[in-house]
């Protein structure tokens, strides 16, 4: 009998001071109890064997406080880590975006590794890695090692894991597998055919896979899935010559997730396309759709889906709009005490305009739709006007610009006061009429929230100056302006402390005084972080409020760097400060701060 099912194994938890005694003697009660009631149940001794759980299933049921400490239960991973340490074998923390899906799912068949509980997923310097739940089974990598003709280096690993990845990769892996057996061979169906680049040659012909084939709709319904579950704010499908690169970003970084044959990119291009109802059959011009998924929770997640024709195909970029993200507690989003007091007098204010400032992907939308969540009552018409709607909320009343009718910014904006608004979003003041229609409804009594593309909060000033606004104009309506960015935090699993000297964090542009070591917090990077150190992300914040003395100013056309340094001495904490508060609070590094606050 394998050793995870034996009492050697509670021997061992025992000794290692997992299990006490007393402990130990319960397990083995309760293993008895749950053979009583399968014997009732079975038939014979083999059906009774087939059934029965091994202890570490057991063990686990019964939420055991490991040593007999409160608050620490004996799970899966702790009692495996143990077993690793007694047979001298690493163990291995299963993450799927470190394993190599050929490895995993063409190195033995899946009814073998359910089997045996075993999984190839890698090969390093010539030899086959491979995930073992039962130490115990040098027979079994003997047999791996002769079918491959290739040595193999055991890990333990804990059951969950091995099963997940098998359902999962083997899962995903048989829908693309079916998917191109039925299309053919590759090229066959003209898929390498790129357009104005080159021009392939149909010779053959062969049965055409579909949108609609139920192997795409699973290989599909699986991506969506696992962004989810990776927390991907955005899926690329990308078309490459020999292959269709899937890759998701995670934290602001892409990190490649799949390489599927090229053969099945269009009919997965297509089902996303028919999913967003989109036009399946234009495959020149770029297209946007949207896609609404109902989760098992009862959650809905939007999706946004963008295509455009690039070298070898359509590409197509899914940005996923989840509803806990985007709708956040204005307290959760970064600000600092002094800021979020600001800010929370622009939008306690009756009216007047708001300005969000920064570059794509800083979170403008997150701040405005989770202030525009905060101050939305059944009291007030909030109307937004978005190219394209991000997140289609119900106390909203959302319009989405579409130029090939003549719905824009500007002649939205001419009717909008007519539907009786309290409170209006603009998506983006991209030109004089859209900036003047702002500050008419400003004038008027309403509360005006819209983004620029500038680099700080002061230059949204001289932007909307240079769009044709007269500067008197901007004083009497402009409550403030804001500028943002994202910093990623450091990962809680792997947090370290490290110094460095002031000498050289002032050379960085940092104020800390001379002569001082001063301790930083920094991620040394682990599996929950895929070793980059970083999970989430934060808001940093530079926030302009116009007092009477800046008012004065701009109707003067002072300059931007003089508005700039009298703010500073008014309380303004620009971009770079903000960034080394959240530095020396140990809530993410320099180099994240120099990132995105360096001009």
């Amino acid at each position: 009998m394998r050793f995870l099912y034996t009492d050697a194994l509670l021997d061992l938890l025992v000794g290692r001071r997992i299990l006490t005694s007393d402990q130990r003697q319960f397990i083995i009660l309760e293993k008895g109890k749950q053979r009583q009631k399968l014997l009732k149940h079975a038939a014979g001794k083999s059906q009774v064997d087939k059934n029965y759980p091994d202890l570490i299933d057991i063990i686990v049921s019964l939420r055991l406080e490991a040593g007999g400490r409160k608050q620490r239960f004996l799970d899966e991973e702790m009692i495996m880590r143990a077993v690793a340490d007694e047979h001298d074998l690493p163990f291995k923390k299963l993450d799927p975006l470190d394993l190599d899906m050929e490895v995993v799912t063409k190195t033995i068949p899946r009814n073998f590794a359910i089997r045996q509980m075993i999984l190839p997923f890698a090969i390093s310097n010539g030899m086959l890695e491979v995930a073992v739940y039962h130490p115990d089974c040098q027979a079994v990598l003997d047999d791996i090692e002769q079918a491959n003709q290739i040595q193999v280096r055991p890990s333990i690993a804990t059951k969950a894991d091995i099963q997940k990845i098998i359902v999962e990769f083997f899962g995903f892996q048989k829908s693309i597998s079916a998917a191109e057996d039925q299309f053919g061979l590759p090229g066959a169906d003209g898929s390498v055919d790129i357009g104005n680049l080159e021009r392939y040659v149909k010779i053959s012909s062969a049965k055409e896979i579909t949108s609609s084939d139920q192997h795409i709709k699973n290989a599909v319904n699986h991506i969506f899935n696992y962004a989810l579950a990776q927390r991907a704010s955005d899926i690329h499908i990308e078309p490459k010559r020999d292959v269709c690169m899937v890759r998701f970003r995670i934290d602001g970084s892409l990190h490649t997730i799949y390489k599927l044959p090229k053969a099945v990119h269009s009919a997965i291009s297509s089902r996303i396309k028919f999913l967003a109802r989109m036009d399946i059959t234009e495959k020149r011009r770029p297209q946007d759709g949207r896609i609404k998924l109902g989760m098992a929770d009862g959650k809905s997640i939007e999706i946004r889906v963008s295509t455009v024709p690039v070298s070898f195909g359509e590409k197509a970029v899914l940005r996923i709009l989840d509803p806990d993200v985007i709708f956040q507690d204005i307290s959760q989003l970064g600000f600092s005490r002094r800021d979020r007091i600001v800010y929370n007098s622009f939008i306690s204010s009756p009216h007047g305009i708001v300005l969000v400032t920064g570059p794509t992907g800083s979170g403008k939308s997150t701040t405005l739709y989770s202030t525009l969540k905060k101050i939305a009552t059944p009291e007030k018409n909030v109307v937004t006007v978005e190219d394209p709607v991000e997140m289609v909320h119900e106390e909203f009343n959302q319009i989405a610009v579409q130029p090939l009718i003549d719905v824009t910014f500007s002649t939205i904006l001419r009717n909008i006061l007519r539907q009786d608004p309290d409170i209006i979003m603009i998506g983006e003041i991209r030109d004089l009429d859209t900036a003047a229609h702002a500050v008419q409804a400003a004038m008027t009594g309403h509360l005006v929230f819209s983004t620029l593309h500038t680099n700080d909060a002061v230059a949204s000033i001289v932007r909307l100056i240079d769009l044709g606004l007269q500067p008197f104009l901007i004083a009497s309506t402009l409550l403030g302006c804001m500028a943002q960015r994202l910093v990623r935090k450091i990962c809680p699993h792997c947090i370290e402390t490290y110094t460095m000297e002031s000498a050289k964090l002032t050379k960085l542009g940092f104020p800390v005084a001379d002569g001082e070591t001063i301790e930083l917090k920094r991620g040394k990077g682990c599996r929950e972080c895929r070793q980059t150190g970083y999970t989430g992300r934060t808001g940093v914040f530079e926030i302009f409020p116009l007092s009477p003395q800046l008012k004065k100013m701009i109707a003067a056309n002072s300059s931007s760097e003089q508005m700039r340094q009298v703010a500073i001495r008014e309380g303004m904490t620009t971009l770079r400060e903000d960034a080394w508060q959240k530095v020396k609070a140990g809530v993410t590094t320099i180099e994240e701060a120099l990132r995105v606050t360096t001009e």
